[in-house]
């Protein structure tokens, strides 16, 4: 099972529990495990969100452009205004439930994290998978369907991201950057490595910083700034034990220095 295929199954569980967990108290944990098919479901070519119970596609596409312009627009009024209450906010093992527009404005930048909000403005409406729980947007994050006769979100999924401190947008991007790197190192494929370096990258040594300007200048010198120390730093690190501060994410003692800058996630500095 693919990596995508997989966060799909285990947001689509998400949810499920989500639903199995309803009840009358604002912050109830979650109920029992009750698993839901990970593939999409829809009978009505004309329609494809009819097994979701959405009657009018254009409706709906109509509701999602809004969606998207709301959170883009940064209105937490008006997205509060296209939820379907009671909304399920799974986060952290546990599900709470919230009843009201005035709750969700509240507790507007808990819900629709930086995540959340990058991946409802990255979906493409054309690319949305349905089954018969509602309409899945990215790998989970929201779910939107029809509750009490009212198309809205009905479900939001926070995945807990650690390196938010750092500027790190998505987690799984970091994690996946940071594996690879160690993989590419580990294979001395220089090419991929410098990919994964942010330009101009920083080397310092010995009080003497040298900038890398362009992917090929780094690959021309890899040996040079790619030490065995450096190299010894990046593999004996451990994901879970990564340092994290506003600065970005460290490896090691210091020796390389990982974050984000715009959409790339990769090494900006290097002490040898």
């Amino acid at each position: 099972m693919t990596n995508t295929r997989m966060k799909k199954a285990a947001m689509i569980v998400s949810f499920s529990m989500a639903i199995a967990a309803f009840s009358g108290q604002a912050w109830a944990e979650q109920g029992p495990n009750t698993a839901a098919p990970a593939h999409v479901m829809s009978s009505n070519s004309n329609n494809p969100y009819s097994v979701a119970g959405i009657d009018d596609p254009a409706e709906f596409t109509a509701y999602f452009a809004k969606l998207q312009t709301a959170v883009k627009n940064n209105k937490p009024a008006e997205v509060a205004a296209l939820i379907s209450y009671p909304m399920n906010l799974n986060k952290d093992n546990k599900t709470y439930v919230i009843y009201s527009k005035d709750e969700l404005i509240k507790k507007y930048d808990r819900i629709f994290t930086s995540l959340v909000r990058d991946k409802l403005l990255a979906q493409k409406a054309d690319k949305l998978f349905v089954n018969y729980q509602g309409v899945m947007v990215g790998d989970g994050e929201l779910w939107i369907g029809e509750r009490n006769n009212k198309l809205g979100v009905i479900a939001v999924n926070i995945t807990t991201n650690p390196y938010e401190i750092a500027g790190i947008n998505n987690p799984a991007v970091f994690e996946h950057n940071f594996s690879l790197l160690q993989k590419y190192v580990k294979a001395g494929k220089k090419s991929e490595v410098a990919n994964l370096m942010v330009y101009p990258l920083r080397v310092n040594n010995k009080g003497t910083t040298t900038q890398i300007k362009t992917r090929k200048d780094f690959i021309a010198k890899y040996d040079k700034i790619m030490t065995a120390k450096v190299k010894k730093a990046l593999l004996a690190q451990k994901l879970d034990k990564v340092f994290i501060n506003s600065k970005g994410v460290m490896i090691g003692n210091g020796d390389l220095w990982m974050g984000q800058f715009g959409e790339q996630v990769g090494v900006f500095a290097i002490n040898q």
